[in-house]
């Protein structure tokens, strides 16, 4: 019933000097995960379309979810944008062709933000607002000299708007109305997980000094908070909280190992206390207990195919987010479960150094390889910082 979004030397002529060897700017990581990190940047520095974006309508399937022309296809491309945009600034492995190629996806946020809901149906365009803010506002927490920063500024104070205004009746962020009524402001459903990620990008301009609404911002909270069962997992929206905890199957704790790091995430940045065991809780179900459901799905292309109606594209999604929930854990924890992050993601590792989880039009090598990428730059921080043998 639901589709989501979201959910590749010259030789020196004869007799002429080698050139000066520059620094590899991959020097300092370790071997594997260097090979994984450059060929990844790489990949996503040679599939930039040349007006910056990343990601098409264009699809090898017959049959594809539902997004419709052209709102649904604007708002998949500058969220994907964003995603490629934010990984490549946080890569440890930069070049001169990377920073270009992040850079020329900032600018194609900064023309195609507008971006709109498709009809009544879809409201996908709440994962472009949600993005374009993370991404911007990170941009400017670390860039703040960059010469389009009030620009920047000036369309993160429209993401906020624009999430107001897209916010669900019962305080979350949903990307489809789920009934019959049809309505200009979505009244029905939010999804625990997309109000996780939109709190996450609300969080990185709060830090980057953007007013955030009081009152947006507790019902966003509330709303999530709602959909933690007493099974200590994240139900998949507010439709379905109430009822048994494991029904249907999409709410089981199987099903939810890829939503816990979000959701913990969104609420603890918004001051809800959680315990240590809560946390770690949430990290091993996903990296440890739930793992082979999870790979049982990749690649699956029909929505809530495999096993407790897990699908491909909560993948990397949730290991992503566990990557950014880990840094608030002690260190002992963070080192015990770099090497599950690690080894997580390149289970969708290709031979041209993409990953993906679901086929998605086009999308999905590149917001694929973006999550991988984003999580590996959090392994390899992991081990900068704390260290551990074989680093």
């Amino acid at each position: 019933m639901i589709a989501s979004l979201l959910l590749a030397a010259a030789a020196l002529p004869q007799g002429a000097a080698p050139a000066p060897t520059a620094p590899d700017p991959a020097a300092h990581l370790n071997p594997p995960r260097a090979v994984a990190i450059r060929k990844a940047v790489e990949w996503l520095v040679a599939n930039q379309r040349p007006s910056g974006a990343w990601g098409s309508h264009h699809s090898p399937r017959p049959i594809e979810v539902l997004c419709s022309v052209p709102g649904g296809h604007h708002v998949f491309r500058v969220a994907t944008t964003a995603l490629c945009v934010m990984a490549l600034d946080r890569s440890p492995y930069q070049t001169e062709a990377s920073r270009a190629a992040a850079d020329r996806g900032v600018d194609l946020i900064l023309a195609e933000h507008e971006v709109k809901r498709a009809d009544m149906l879809e409201h996908y365009t709440v994962w472009a607002l949600g993005y374009t803010l993370q991404c911007l506002s990170e941009r400017l927490l670390a860039q703040p000299d960059d010469p389009r920063a009030e620009e920047m500024g000036a369309v993160c104070r429209r993401m906020i708007e624009k999430l107001e205004l897209y916010q669900c009746l019962d305080g979350g962020w949903g990307y489809l109305s789920l009934q019959e009524l049809k309505t200009y402001k979505p009244s029905f459903t939010s999804m625990s997980f997309t109000t996780a990620t939109c709190l996450v990008g609300l969080a990185r301009a709060r830090e980057a000094g953007f007013e955030l609404p009081p009152e947006m911002i507790r019902k966003a909270v509330d709303s999530v908070d709602r959909c933690e069962t007493a099974m200590k997992s994240f139900t998949y929206g507010e439709l379905w909280r109430k009822g048994r905890p494991n029904s249907p199957s999409v709410n089981h704790a199987k099903s939810a190992a890829c939503r816990g790091p979000a959701c913990l995430e969104s609420i603890l940045l918004f001051g809800r206390e959680r315990t240590h065991e809560d946390a770690t809780r949430a990290m091993d179900r996903l990296l440890v207990d739930h793992t082979k459901f999870q790979i049982a799905s990749l690649r699956r292309p029909i929505p809530h195919e495999s096993h407790y109606a897990i699908s491909g594209y909560f993948y990397l999604y949730g290991y992503y987010y566990a990557g950014v929930f880990q840094r608030r854990l002690p260190d002992a924890d963070r080192l015990r479960y770099a090497p599950y992050l690690e080894k997580a993601v390149n289970v969708c590792r290709q031979p041209d150094g993409s990953y993906w989880d679901y086929p998605l039009y086009s999308y999905h090598k590149p917001y694929g390889t973006a999550y991988a990428l984003l999580t590996l730059s959090e392994v390899d921080q992991i081990h900068r910082t704390l260290g551990s043998p074989g680093s």
